[in-house]
């Protein structure tokens, strides 16, 4: 799948545009850094690409392999702030993912069909999360918030997150340990689109890497193709 943005404009109703003009994609199975300074619009894009801002210009849409506009695309969207809901156990917390899947009624008492429970253990399981399952999220480390973040969009079934400054707040081991993560889980198709000021996280965990400048892109690429101080001079 690939999420395509194509020249989109957005402006928080006052004249001045926070995105102008943006031509980017996010693909399932890759790692996409989207590198800007403070107020240069990483968050918006984010938002806009999630579907939770609609562009004043331009549009958003999903496409499979073949090139066919997808109806209803898998993306889930982490907010800065995480979104992991503190007095909550872990596995309540990712069980939200299944919200849409189950019986309304149920879902809004807590209660989830066993197959979707089952799948968020395993989905648990496999992010290393097992033995907190009964947790409160309250009771979590940075890192392992971030975990159950992902893990609620897996439930979702999403074959690409949308990551806003997904690892600012974590120490350096921390930050390796989630974006080692990040990295397995590309290996399985899950594609990440992450925003974050960090320009040397590029070469080792980013197969693609876009700078936002004033709401524009003024660099794309493969990773691997650009220098790191070519990064800095665009920001």
């Amino acid at each position: 799948m690939q999420l395509r943005l194509e020249d989109v404009w957005f402006s928080y109703r006052n004249p001045v545009d926070v995105l102008r003009g943006v031509n980017i994609a996010f693909s399932s199975g890759e790692v996409t850094m989207v590198l800007g300074r403070s107020g240069s619009g990483k968050t918006t894009l984010l938002k806009v690409a999630a579907g939770l801002l609609k562009p004043k210009r331009g549009r958003v849409v999903a496409v499979d392999d073949s090139g066919v506009e997808l109806s209803d695309p898998r993306i889930g969207y982490i907010p800065q702030g995480i979104g992991v809901v503190g007095n909550m156990t872990v596995l309540e917390n990712v069980l939200l993912g299944a919200f849409d899947r189950s019986p309304k009624a149920w879902a809004l008492l807590g209660r989830f069909p066993r197959e979707e429970v089952e799948r968020a253990e395993e989905v648990l399981e496999l992010l290393g999360l097992g033995d907190v399952v009964w947790k409160r999220a309250r009771e979590l480390s940075g890192g392992q918030k971030q975990r159950v973040a992902i893990a609620r969009s897996l439930m979702h079934g999403s074959e690409l997150v949308l990551a806003d400054e997904f690892v600012s707040q974590l120490d350096p081991l921390t930050t390796i340990e989630v974006l080692e993560l990040v990295r397995k889980l590309r290996s399985r198709g899950v594609g990440f689109a992450i925003t974050t000021h960090d320009v040397h996280l590029v070469p080792r965990y980013a197969d693609r890497v876009a700078v936002l400048r004033e709401g524009r892109v003024v660099l794309e690429g493969e990773a691997g193709s650009i220098a790191p101080e070519d990064l800095v001079r665009a920001l």
